[in-house]
């Protein structure tokens, strides 16, 4: 008995089948092992193109806040404001590259997926949920077609 044991170990079907058991193994780890390096790489992605789109929000309370006071500038504020706009114009064309740009919705009705109310406010020219102000841009990644940062915004609720 033990000679057709040892027989069979060294059957060439069986150690053959015993290998290719081993690499579908190491096949299915392997496989696994990029998926979640995958995974992983693209949570980190998705983690910095949100904290640059915190850098864009950074540009726009600093040109909401210049509107009106340009004016009153001197020389050099004015060509401060000037070249901050531009950084800033920078900024969205690094983001508009990989497929980010901001979610145009003034004046439409908010979209549960794209915008999260913060307030509302009566206008009864207007009708529920028309968004009336955007106060924090949201930014859709149009190459996997996702949201990635609803618009905050103040709509419309006439009650």
């Amino acid at each position: 008995m033990s000679q057709q044991h040892s027989e069979k170990e060294t059957d060439p079907y069986t150690l053959l089948y015993g290998k290719l058991t081993v690499f579908q193994r190491e096949i299915v780890a392997l496989k696994q092992n990029i998926t979640e390096q995958e995974d992983d790489s693209q949570r980190r992605e998705q983690e910095f193109l949100l904290d640059l789109l915190e850098i864009a929000d950074a540009f726009d309370v600093l040109e909401s806040n210049m509107a009106g006071k340009q004016d009153s500038l001197d020389k050099t504020g004015r060509r401060l404001v000037k070249n901050m706009k531009a950084i800033n114009r920078k900024l969205l064309r690094l983001l508009a590259s990989r497929y980010i740009k901001p979610l145009e919705l003034e004046g439409s009705h908010a979209q549960i997926g794209q915008c999260k109310v913060i307030s509302t406010e009566t206008d009864p020219d207007l009708a529920n949920e028309i968004i009336i102000t955007v106060q924090k841009k949201g930014y859709i990644d149009t190459e996997h077609d996702s949201i990635l940062r609803k618009a905050e915004v103040v709509t419309v609720c006439n009650e």
